[in-house]
């Protein structure tokens, strides 16, 4: 399958919609799900152009596909073994609590990195933060008083 220049297919489509008459161009139009994005795109133009009323409108920046929530992490406690990390996670996740590891493809490739990045962090989301400690410091009591750090 040949790939198409962008450019030359806007181009060959913008010709092909000009010669179009109104209503081909609304019929089109109510069928616009079968067609690529780079033709709604072009069609959506001509049909702006020509003052058409079924014109779509673009989405706000928002609802793009590009678009990337970031969420402010903390960390509970820190592992100098990745076994250890391993199991504190699977624990908090067990009781519902969302966390995540952070360093642990580094020690996973050697584990004198672990000393280097400051061990393998347990992070919970901020919001999760008192729940994930309050089970911390029940498990740790039940398994003999290992301290949480910080």
């Amino acid at each position: 399958m040949a790939i198409l220049d962008p450019w030359e297919e806007r181009k060959r489509l913008a010709e092909s919609y000009s010669r179009m008459a109104d209503r081909e161009l609304e019929k089109l139009a109510e069928d616009s799900a079968s067609l690529t994005s780079l033709a709604r795109q072009v069609l959506n133009d001509e049909m702006i152009r020509r003052g058409l009323g079924r014109a779509e409108q673009s989405p706000p920046p928002a609802e793009t596909a590009d678009s990337v929530e970031f969420r402010k992490l903390v960390t509970i406690r820190k592992f100098r073994d990745l076994h250890e990390a391993w199991l504190a996670k699977g624990s908090l996740e067990s009781a519902g609590i969302e966390c995540f590891l952070m360093d642990d493809n580094m020690v996973r490739l050697d584990w004198f990195y672990s000393n280097l990045v400051g061990g393998v962090k347990l992070q919970v989301r901020a919001e999760d933060y008192h729940a994930a400690m309050r089970l911390w410091i029940d498990l740790s009591e039940e398994i003999g008083g290992v301290e949480s750090e910080e």
